[in-house]
């Protein structure tokens, strides 16, 4: 009888979950490709706009696993690597540095980045999809 109660509960509730979960990593995944347009930075609960040479800054995820982005002018292209069970994401551009930038929120319109670097380890920087 409990062997058949655990077989009743691992079908109902652990399999769907299991199966649930990687159909939204898949869609989230399908999300991030995209360009993603700066909009704001946010630190604690205040937004500020990015600076003027920041204006058009953007990062272009393909699904080829390429990316290029445009930082205050400078383009720079390379590749990434979508870990979406530590919800970030491993970019290294072509001289092989790498930024690992974690997802805290993502969906159709709206890309929300933590960068893993010191100086700017409690910005939130917040992407659209459109200008």
């Amino acid at each position: 009888m409990k062997i058949y109660i655990w077989v009743v509960i691992i079908t109902n509730f652990l399999i769907p979950s299991i199966t649930g979960k990687t159909h939204v990593q898949q869609s989230e995944t399908n999300m991030l490709y995209n360009t993603w347009f700066l909009d704001t930075y946010k630190i604690e609960s205040m937004e500020f706009p990015p600076n003027k040479r920041e204006k058009g800054d953007y990062i272009l995820f393909n699904e080829d696993m390429t990316y290029t982005s445009t930082s205050e002018g400078n383009v720079e292209e390379g590749t990434f690597i979508l870990n979406t069970s530590g919800a970030y994401v491993l970019m290294v551009d072509e001289k092989g540095d790498k930024v690992k930038a974690y997802i805290i929120s993502i969906s159709k319109n709206s890309l929300i980045l933590k960068y893993d670097i010191n100086e700017i380890s409690d910005v939130e920087v917040h992407y659209n999809s459109s200008i």
